[in-house]
């Protein structure tokens, strides 16, 4: 089931051309390579990887149609990038344990002049990605989630979600501090509900352009 709503003048949606897919590996180029020096320079520019061949890639569109936000989802039991390229980020003393209903985001960016453009007066282009992520896990019946952040952009997505390190934040690349972090997605929604209830209303509320069913996770 492809993933598919419109967020105001944003369209959002599961990537599926040919022409999508090179836009959205430009971006990570852009990204990855130019700023934060995770990966070598391509010739071509364009950022791809042998976990493109099973991710579940999505992007975010602005009203010209041009692709400005991008993530990729893995879901279990494929292989995760934790578990190999960014495996020097898991504690030595506590093995990953990974469970058929998580999912795993790489590659997740925002076109840097986009980076601080408001959806309202707190909300950005940031939380639509993990709108995106949220509504696709149900979709999949994912209800953990897995990926890698930034520790400075972990400590403001801990307002939001209730992210668990799963252990220290090192440098990467050009030296960025980054680190693994889980979430229960049933534990957000629970948070969510008590503590910003119209956040979590905003998370959930889609409008028809999305397949009518609609599920939270199950106990």
């Amino acid at each position: 089931m492809e993933l598919i709503f419109q967020e105001g003048s944003y369209l959002i949606k599961t990537l599926s051309t040919h022409e999508e897919m090179e836009a959205a590996f430009r971006l990570r180029h852009e990204v990855f390579v130019d700023e934060l020096k995770w990966v070598p320079a391509s010739p071509d520019g364009m950022e791809k990887d042998g976990y493109d061949a099973f991710a579940h890639p999505i992007g975010v569109f602005d009203e010209w149609n041009k692709l400005i936000g991008y993530v990729r989802l893995i879901p279990a039991p494929q292989p995760f990038m934790i578990e190999k390229e960014f495996a020097c980020l898991l504690p030595k003393d506590m093995p990953f344990r990974k469970l058929s209903s998580m999912a795993e985001s790489t590659r997740i960016c925002i076109q840097k002049e986009y980076r601080t453009t408001l959806l309202d007066s707190s909300l950005t282009l940031g939380h639509l990605l993990y709108k995106a992520i949220y509504q696709w896990c149900l979709m999949e019946d994912k209800r953990f989630f897995v990926t890698i952040v930034e520790k400075r952009y972990h400590r403001f997505l801990k307002y939001f979600f209730p992210f668990e390190p799963l252990g220290d934040f090192l440098p990467l690349g050009d030296g960025v501090l980054s680190g693994i972090v889980l979430m229960d997605w049933r534990n957000f929604e629970a948070l969510a509900k008590e503590k910003r209830p119209d956040f979590f209303q905003w998370m959930t509320n889609l409008p028809s352009l999305v397949p009518s069913q609609w599920l939270q996770h199950a106990p």
